[in-house]
């Protein structure tokens, strides 16, 4: 939940917005907002759109008001009502949700502040760490968990096959330079020589028994706050949550795999008995197959917007698939040393 660049409204402009008569709606008294902060505002609200309610004296303080589509809301709100509290995992207080007649959803979550998790901060990866094994060995055994959508390699296979076939519908565009072109037919290569490989990715993927997955944990959606226990881990945005094999929990989302996102060695010891004993290099492996999954995913999400013709609006998503294409080679080589 991380603002672009974020507008205020005060006064007689909040009354009317969407936003507050939603919250009105869970209410049995109208509440009094002092400001509404817009973080993040989409024609239709997809992903999300983003709200920040700040009340007056006497409200619940500072709420985030997130717009979505209803099947991004029904796995969010299935994980916040059902999942989380089962598990005893720290989570931001969820007010309710409240569906609109165009079929989009309001979902009302506790403010839990500010402060980024940061992969560099051991005591922020320690937190992360125990974290996610709690959810992934805990999470296992709740029934109510197999009803989220698949989050496992089936999943990411499908990033790979809609991406690739999205690229290849887009080679001629002509607001595309030859090298541009160059690219993207060597990720479609790179793309095939994966998926040639796999049967192999996803036995490896299921050393780790099924359970919940998260799918978006990264610095941007996970939060730390200091409370009077010391710091604990808050997770958010779990849109993107599933059912599968937890390896894309484990692996960096964004940038050098070198900078890993938990610690091996305390996650081995953390889900010990939920499947085969595995130690530090196993998980690490794991963690670059989780790596691996992720840079599939990316690559799909840039590529729905290489149907614009413009080269200025090419600029970004071209660049980004230049990086995530180096990044997947990497990984992909890696995986390729140790899966059978």
């Amino acid at each position: 939940m991380r603002p672009g660049h974020t507008r205020t409204m005060r006064g007689a402009a909040i009354q009317g917005h969407a936003a507050l008569a939603a919250w009105n709606r869970l209410q049995a008294t109208p509440a009094a907002l002092a400001s509404l902060q817009v973080w993040r505002e989409l024609p239709t609200h997809q992903p999300a759109s983003l709200y920040k309610l700040e009340f007056s004296n006497g409200g619940p303080g500072s709420v985030y008001a997130k717009r979505c589509d209803a099947a991004s809301c029904r796995v969010e709100r299935s994980c916040y009502e059902e999942l989380v509290p089962r598990l005893a995992l720290s989570s931001p207080t969820f007010f309710g949700a409240v569906d609109e007649c165009d079929g989009t959803c309001w979902l009302f979550l506790e403010d839990v502040g500010r402060r980024e998790f940061s992969v560099r901060h051991p005591e922020h990866r320690a937190l992360a760490t125990r974290w996610l094994a709690r959810l992934h060995r805990g999470a296992a055994k709740l029934d109510a968990g197999r009803q989220l959508p698949e989050g496992g390699p089936p999943r990411y296979l499908r990033h790979l096959q809609e991406g690739r076939e999205r690229i290849q519908r887009n080679l001629g565009n002509p607001g595309m330079t030859a090298a541009d072109v160059e690219l993207l037919a060597a990720v479609v290569r790179t793309l095939d020589r994966a998926q040639s490989r796999w049967d192999a990715i996803a036995r490896a993927c299921a050393v780790l028994p099924d359970t919940v997955v998260h799918g978006d944990f990264r610095p941007k959606n996970v939060r730390i706050r200091e409370e009077a226990t010391g710091s604990v881990l808050y997770a958010l945005d779990w849109e993107l949550a599933g059912w599968g094999s937890p390896v894309v929990d484990l692996g960096p989302a964004r940038g050098a795999v070198a900078t890993p996102l938990l610690d091996p060695e305390v996650y081995a010891y953390a889900v010990r008995g939920h499947g085969p004993a595995l130690d530090r290099r196993a998980i690490e492996r794991l963690s670059r197959l989780g790596y691996l999954l992720r840079r599939l995913a990316a690559i799909d999400w840039d590529s729905l917007s290489l149907h614009f013709e413009d080269p200025l609006w090419l600029l970004m998503p071209i660049s980004s698939i230049r990086t995530v294409h180096r990044q997947l080679v990497s990984s992909l080589t890696h995986a390729e040393e140790w899966i059978e």
